[in-house]
């Protein structure tokens, strides 16, 4: 028995060596479980903060269109109104051009009138030189 003292305080320490790797290997496995739960934690939270912030974004971006597209309404109405307004006042000049401007035959008439007087008033210029020419005084 004397010499199996020794063996058993080997086989323990061999056993304690094997029950610590054991133990040790069963921790170390808790702790990388523990680690890939928290990292998988943190993941989610940074997934669900940047999926939060994209919602928030989608919104804003569609409070923004949604004004644009109330102003851009609002251009296309601006410029109907002042179409409008210039086909308005192209109607009331052309209104004034026909009730106010000479027409063509009035014009041609009153160019033959003037065309008569200018000849007759050349004419008698015409004569007034040669009564002056040959020194008889009108």
């Amino acid at each position: 028995m004397k010499d199996l003292y020794p063996w058993i305080s080997v086989g323990v320490v061999i056993l304690g060596f094997i029950g610590q790797g054991l133990f040790g290997s069963f921790r170390l496995g808790q702790a990388v479980g523990e680690l890939k739960a928290a990292l998988k934690k943190q993941i989610d939270d940074e997934r669900d903060k940047i999926v939060e912030k994209i919602l928030e974004l989608e919104k804003r971006f569609d409070a923004d269109q949604k004004v644009q597209d109330h102003n851009f309404g609002e251009v296309g109405h601006a410029m109907r109104e002042k179409i409008a307004s210039v086909e308005n006042k192209l109607r009331e000049v052309e209104i004034y051009g026909r009730d106010n401007y000479v027409k063509i035959p009035d014009f041609e008439r009153a160019i033959e009138r003037l065309s008569a007087d200018f000849k007759s008033a050349v004419g008698e210029i015409r004569d007034d030189i040669r009564d002056l020419l040959k020194g008889k005084p009108s």
